[in-house]
């Protein structure tokens, strides 16, 4: 039996959804999306199909500020008998949530474990976070029209997110940290041109614990495999998931990696149409060990503080870090990345004034590149 949970993110007010359109992103979009990439893993992994009755769908809705948010799906789902029964009989629990749910979902999740809906001694539990807003919004974004004189508290709290010392983050910092320690498998997923969530932020780069897989979710039509920006994130993203330090190049590097807000380019919203994205998340949870369940684990959560502008300087050190660092260099693999990485900055020509000044930035390192 297999419980898919879906929660959607913030929404703007009904004001502005009349000139922006209605949200796409919903509650029961997410739980299909996870439904269709579980049997989709299990028949071309496995050879098994799974039937719907297999599945049950729980699309828990409701607006507001983080915690008013959790107090409302709680409710919710206590008193919706049959999903509380789906909920606790399940053998699998995949959890998919965007943006603003982020934390909400975290915070609701330790609330299911603490009264023990939720056993992970006998439930595998997958939380899948697309451009989650762990570490707030791009911080340019505070002085949004949007922001200052149409949208309520539930908007402006978003921005309580960007200092790790708010109390709105510590308790989600202290949510994340018990999920992670009791064994819940979280599926980071930050999308590369995102117009409202820096990369850092959907995948908390200052958050470690094995059971964190981070990944980048990229359009299609700016993709290319010999691309040095994207590959270099990759590279990035790939340190951070074998438990290697990136040395703070995901952080510098996220400024640059801003959508439009004001067009249809970017990602914050065609993350969760791509089907793919679910089903890393499934993987993740089937294919890597499990940790914590006898021996719980800590996770180690930096202090973080976002920057309206980031020093630039901090990028070649950020890469000088990377390749004095013995673990990436004697890696067989890792080191011949590097030497990979050096031919497509070489061919490298940026098209954009902030992605020129990138590759400037790192010249110096070319000798090491």
């Amino acid at each position: 039996k297999i419980a898919v949970v879906g929660v959607h993110g913030w929404f703007p007010m009904k004001l502005v959804r009349s000139v922006m359109g209605e949200p796409t992103g919903t509650s029961e979009k997410f739980c299909e999306q996870m439904s269709m990439a579980a049997k989709y893993y299990f028949e071309s992994e496995h050879g098994v199909k799974i039937h719907d009755n297999s599945i049950t769908m729980i699309p828990l809705q409701g607006e507001g500020k983080v915690e008013e948010r959790v107090d409302k799906l709680f409710n919710s789902l206590v008193n919706n008998p049959a999903w509380m029964s789906a909920l606790i009989s399940a053998d699998v629990i995949l959890w998919a949530t965007h943006s603003q749910g982020t934390p909400v979902s975290t915070l609701l999740l330790r609330r299911l474990l603490d009264r023990e809906l939720v056993n992970v001694q006998r439930q595998a539990v997958s939380l899948l976070a697309m451009a989650g807003i762990c570490y707030g919004p791009f911080p340019t974004l505070k002085g949004s029209l949007i922001v200052k004189y149409f949208e309520a508290d539930a908007a402006r709290e978003l921005f309580e997110f960007m200092d790790s010392n708010s109390t709105i983050s510590q308790k989600f910092a202290d949510s994340l940290g018990y999920i992670l320690r009791r064994g819940i498998k979280t599926t980071l997923i930050g999308s590369m041109q995102d117009q409202v969530v820096p990369l850092y932020s959907a995948i908390m780069t200052g958050t470690s614990h094995p059971n964190i897989l981070r990944g980048m979710y990229i359009d299609s039509h700016i993709y290319s495999q010999d691309d040095f920006l994207i590959s270099i994130i990759s590279f990035a993203l790939r340190l951070r998931n074998v438990g290697l330090s990136d040395h703070g190049l995901l952080t510098h590097i996220s400024e640059v990696l801003a959508g439009n807000l004001y067009s249809l380019e970017g990602g914050h919203s065609t993350i969760y149409e791509e089907l793919d994205v679910y089903v890393i998340a499934v993987r993740h949870l089937f294919e890597t060990a499990p940790f914590d369940l006898i021996t719980p684990m800590e996770a180690k959560i930096d202090p973080f503080q976002s920057k309206v502008r980031l020093n630039p300087f901090y990028l070649p050190w950020a890469m000088r870090g990377i390749f004095d660092d013995t673990r990436i260099s004697n890696d067989p693999i890792l080191s011949q990345e590097l030497k990979n990485l050096k031919v497509l900055y070489d061919s490298w020509s940026p098209a954009s004034a902030k992605l020129r000044e990138i590759k400037f930035r790192l010249e110096p390192l070319k000798a090491k590149l």
